[in-house]
């Protein structure tokens, strides 16, 4: 506040009174800017350091969400050749079936009497 406001005000039997008024009034606001220079100057480093930590945090968060995809992908991968394989064993398990009853009947054959002989 560099300019005096004081010295357009009109006078009368009160100025005094007033002018001494506006004029502590003025020396508070001057000290409250001082002070929240000061503050700033303070707290300028600490907010400096909290966007830089929120800027690796984002970071950060974007790459865990970038290896999240992936997995899903290898998980989808993995999904398909589970199929495959549970395709195949099941085939396994219905040749293996299909040979044991075969040979069991050969089995049953083998130890029933042969009638033509």
């Amino acid at each position: 506040m560099s300019e005096d406001f004081t010295q357009k005000l009109p006078k009368n039997a009160h100025d005094s009174e007033i002018l001494t008024a506006i004029n502590k009034l003025e020396k508070k606001v001057d000290n409250l800017e001082k002070k929240v220079d000061e503050r700033l100057h303070d707290t300028r480093p600490i907010w400096h350091r909290v966007v830089a930590d929120i800027a690796q945090f984002q970071a950060g968060q974007q790459r865990l969400e970038e290896g999240q995809l992936a997995m899903r992908a290898e998980l989808s991968t993995v999904s398909r050749d589970q199929i495959v394989i549970n395709d195949a064993i099941r085939k396994i398990q219905l040749d293996f079936h299909t040979m044991n009853d075969r040979l069991c009947r050969l089995e049953l054959n083998r130890s029933q009497p042969n009638s033509s002989t």
